[in-house]
């Protein structure tokens, strides 16, 4: 407790202590990242598409979209990094909990699934490495 007291006051953000799961880590540093791009709110979003944290929905063009708990962690790991290419094993990581095996097309499923909700040019694939979502910047000019 008293190391933990120290590094805060120090100015650390946050502290986790041992051992955690890297979801928590994952969403700890989400809460960093919208602390100082300065959100106000829970929700991620590119300009285009925005992720609903409190609701797990989505949200594109004006219409809200409900998602299955998958189809949100795969938007979710997407609009954490907009702009970044996923790979399959990144987004299996951030979808499928410790112990659980998917089958071997379920990110392309959940993609297909989401893609037929929001719109085809929701997710974008890079042939080879994988699936992304456009950046702030790009998916506000296009």
């Amino acid at each position: 407790l008293e190391d933990r007291l120290q590094g805060l006051d120090a100015g650390a953000d946050d502290y986790l202590v041992k051992p955690f799961h890297m979801s928590e880590l994952l969403a700890r540093m989400r809460a960093v990242m919208r602390r100082r791009n300065g959100a106000s709110d829970n929700n991620l979003t590119n300009g285009v598409l925005t992720l609903h944290m409190d609701t797990k929905t989505a949200e594109m063009n004006g219409k809200d979209f409900t998602l299955t708990k998958r189809e949100f962690a795969l938007l979710n790991a997407l609009l954490a990094r907009p702009g970044a290419i996923l790979s399959r094993r990144a987004l299996e990581d951030r979808i499928y909990g410790a112990g659980e095996e998917p089958e071997s097309n379920a990110v392309e499923y959940l993609i297909h699934s989401l893609r037929k909700k929001l719109g085809a040019d929701a997710i974008r694939n890079v042939r080879g490495l994988g699936w992304m979502v456009a950046s702030r910047d790009a998916a506000s000019s296009g």
